[in-house]
């Protein structure tokens, strides 16, 4: 299905199941068939969203709108248009990102929990945070962006979602460096005081053996809000939820019961 946001991009997604909504955000450079595992376990229980952000899966490609800030309007210009409220918003790496500019712009409208999947607040590592993206640092930002960062996974995965990925990936390919601009907004952001002042709940959810971040960013983001919480999943990497859906439904209904979401 597509949506089509204010600046006339048009956005790809899929709705699956039904119930309370959960909103899903794939990583930059990924799209919604990194999160059909975990669809599949969910719908029964959940109606299950999954938005390709623009340049991204099945959505537009386009020059525009190359900052989070616009990500986070597309979010919201999206929510309204389906009339989502109460959603349960999921962002995997940049998605969560994505989540936290929401959260700075539009406060909880429409949203009830925010789960953060293996995205640190704060990328860029420095005296006040150690827990950024791998070696990147004030001193080689933002030239470190452009290197190749390697396997974003350490679980194995599905072979057919890997493989109707792949064949998606071939038709519509994603191309980092149209998108770079975006990707050095992304990166250049700190979210710790937009977590600080949230009101709703929030999850961090590290992968223990994530290739991009230090997994103890999730319980130290944590302490900075008496409504966030945080966990870690052993044996995976940056993708939980391709990687280790099952774990990640377990960890996703523990939080929802707690605070009456389910």
């Amino acid at each position: 299905m597509k949506f089509t946001t204010s600046d006339k991009v048009n956005l790809f997604y899929t709705d699956t199941g039904e119930g309370r909504p959960i909103v899903c955000l794939p990583g930059i450079g990924a799209s919604h068939w990194l999160w059909q595992p975990l669809t599949v376990l969910l719908k029964k229980e959940f109606r299950v969203i999954v938005l390709d952000p623009r340049n991204q899966g099945l959505s537009d490609r386009t020059y525009k709108g190359q900052r989070i800030s616009r990500h986070a309007l597309d979010l919201a210009e999206f929510l309204e248009a389906l009339q989502i409220k109460d959603a349960i918003a999921i962002g995997n790496s940049m998605g969560a990102g994505t989540l936290f500019a929401y959260l700075s712009l539009f406060g909880s409208k429409r949203l009830s929990a925010i789960v953060d999947l293996d995205q640190s607040p704060k990328m860029i590592s420095d005296t006040t945070w150690p827990y950024g993206f791998k070696e990147l640092t004030w001193s080689n930002f933002p030239d470190y962006m452009k290197l190749d960062m390697g396997p974003a996974t350490v679980a194995p995965l599905d072979f057919e979602v890997k493989a109707k990925a792949r064949l998606e990936y071939q038709k519509i390919p994603y191309d980092p460096d149209q998108n770079y601009d975006f990707l050095i907004d992304h990166s250049f952001q700190d979210w710790r005081d937009v977590i600080l002042d949230a009101k709703l709940p929030i999850l961090f959810v590290a992968g223990g053996k994530s290739p991009y971040f230090n997994p103890k960013f999730a319980s130290v983001a944590a302490q900075l809000n008496d409504h966030a919480e945080s966990c870690m999943i052993p044996d995976c990497g940056h993708v939980i939820q391709l990687e280790k859906p099952k774990e990640l439904k377990e960890v996703l209904l523990t939080f929802l019961n707690k605070h009456q979401l389910v």
